[in-house]
């Protein structure tokens, strides 16, 4: 049992401290970039003090290289549970500072600019 919870405080340290969190990001950036082929940047990505998911200066492509959406500040308050479940995403707050969105749809066939 002492075994679980050492483990458990460590994972917790792990997550909340910078490295875990840029090593988590990294990972994160780079899946999506393999799935989508599209370039992605972000500034910072972190859990804040209330538990808050934080992201300053993020950046997605479409696939011409345009700008598909940028935000300067997004802080969202995610119910974790679900996200563990897989049974969807509650968000409780969110603030967001900065959004630039350029949804574009030309026709039917060839579809929206972020259909990867």
């Amino acid at each position: 049992m002492l075994g679980i919870i050492v483990f458990i405080f460590l994972l917790l340290l792990f997550i909340r401290s910078p490295w875990g969190q840029s090593i988590i990001v990294g990972q994160a950036i780079d899946y999506v970039k393999g799935k989508t082929g599209t370039e992605i940047q972000l500034e910072s990505a972190f859990i804040t003090f209330d538990g808050n998911i934080q992201i300053d200066g993020l950046y997605l492509g479409d696939l011409k290289n345009d700008t598909l959406v940028y935000t300067r500040s997004l802080e969202a308050d995610l119910a974790l549970w679900p996200l563990i479940n897989g049974t969807g995403i509650d968000i409780y707050n969110l603030k967001w500072d900065g959004l630039t969105a350029r949804v574009i749809r030309k026709d039917s066939l060839e579809g929206f600019n972020y259909q990867f």
